[in-house]
Order: C-alpha cells, then structure tokens, then sequence
C-alpha cells in the first residue's frame, strides 16, 4: 500500500497525489497486459474473431472499464479533450468544427499527457 505521510509530514489518511493516481492507472494497464497475454486464457469456440483480436478487444474493453469507473480500486476518470490552443482559430478558418477546450478546467490529479511515455518502465524494471 502507499505511503500515508502527506508532503507535509502528516500520517493518516489523505488524498491521493496527481502521481499515486497515474501509477494506480498504470499499474492497472499493466495488468491488463497480463491477464489479456496469458497463453491460457480460454477461447470461446463461438466467437467469430482471431484470437489476436479477442485479446487486443479486451485490453482495450479493460483500459475502458477502468476510465468509466467500473473496477472496485479505480474510481471513474474525467475524459475530456485538450486541444491545441490554436485548433479553434485554425479549424475555424478551414470551415471545420473544432474540439471544446478545456484548458482552464479546475480539475484535480489530471494524469493524462505522460500516460504513453510512462506506461514502458525503464528497461531495467520492464515487465508490464
């Protein structure tokens, strides 16, 4: 389990950190890797899809699930769209519609950005 010592040297309980939530996330993806690569993962006969698919369908279903909040160690995550700054301008002048922004949203722990850089550990620690 994680640390209880808040930043400022207080034990007990406390809010997670924008860091703790991504590595719970990661950590969740990670384990999604394995229980969808295990050689033993029963194939239903009746599916009409490659095994290959099945598997990549249900890392991709599993990441899913933990975004909506579905699993009992993640709570749900906000997803929204962050578009470039000059998308709206831009698009705007193609006749296209554009992303909603959401730059200055007041939200708490956001994790995303990193997430595709981070989700590899460094060679030495690398198994997903």
């Amino acid at each position: 389990m994680a640390d209880s010592t808040a930043a400022d040297g207080n034990d007990g309980p406390r809010e997670l950190t924008a860091d703790e939530v991504r590595d719970r996330f990661l950590d969740h993806a990670r384990a999604m890797v394995r229980f969808w690569s295990d050689p033993d993962l029963r194939q239903n006969p009746l599916e009409d899809r490659t095994d290959i698919e099945r598997r990549v369908s249900g890392a991709v279903f599993s990441i899913l699930v933990a975004l909506d909040g579905a699993l009992g160690d993640l709570p749900g995550f906000i997803v929204a769209p962050r578009p470039h700054p000059d998308d709206r301008e831009f698009l705007r002048g193609e006749g296209e519609n554009w992303f909603p922004e959401n730059h200055d949203a007041a939200v708490k722990a956001d994790i995303a950005g990193e997430l595709h850089d981070l989700f590899y550990p460094p060679k030495k620690d690398r198994s997903p």
